[in-house]
């Protein structure tokens, strides 16, 4: 059974249609059916353009670590452009909510997408050391979604910085550890840095002092 509506598969058709270069999806999944899940699911956004290349990987926690990817847990995919990695990962399968992230972060990498302003850029190209964010999210949550969506585009201005959706309903051990009680929850190279709706200003703030 399709996961995509097929009216949402004709309007990405004709977003992907601007895409001028392939963007390249690689999943790393376990033997679970989450992981099958999220493959049916990126195998259906494969399928609406030969601008989406997209593989898959089995794999377990501790290859995962060992091939140097970036990744840190199965049942997530990173997003690359001419084979290098573009610092946006998800962790999870971004439905509800969090679908518009994924298809923006696509259309972002190919320079369709949202840019910072003259001075945001220059506050962000500043960051000379590697950030790792991860943000904790709920696909029921109607916040999120502008937290991540603002963190992609920020990733996509420095190198440095990669960024991580992560749905704290595939990793609930995670979300117990943390004691987190709310989402948004934005950590920065482990330590929690926000929690809660935050303005691109406010994440551009974060970023720049970390």
């Amino acid at each position: 059974m399709a996961l995509l509506d097929a009216n949402i598969v004709e309007q990405l058709k004709t977003y992907f249609d601007k895409i001028s270069e392939p963007i390249e999806i690689v999943s790393f999944l376990g033997d679970c059916n989450k992981s099958k899940e999220l493959d049916s699911f990126l195998l259906e956004v494969d399928a609406i353009s030969d601008k989406l290349n997209y593989t898959k990987k089995l794999i377990g926690e501790d290859k995962v670590l060992e091939e140097n990817t970036g990744i840190t847990r199965p049942i997530s995919f990173t997003l690359l452009k001419n084979g290098e990695r573009t610092g946006i990962n998800f962790y999870g399968i971004p439905g509800g909510h969090e679908f518009n992230s994924f298809i923006l972060a696509i259309l972002g990498l190919a320079g369709l997408g949202k840019k910072l302003e003259d001075e945001q850029l220059a506050k962000i190209q500043s960051v000379t050391k590697p950030l790792n964010i991860e943000t904790f999210i709920s696909l029921s949550c109607t916040k999120c979604p502008e937290v991540i969506q603002a963190l992609n585009v920020i990733s996509l201005s420095n190198p440095n910085i990669t960024t991580s959706l992560v749905d704290g309903g595939i990793y609930p051990n995670e979300v117990a550890e943390k004691n987190i009680q709310g989402v948004p929850v934005v950590y920065i190279n482990g330590k929690q840095a926000a929690l809660g709706e935050q303005s691109i200003e406010q994440l551009i703030t974060l970023v720049v002092n970390a």
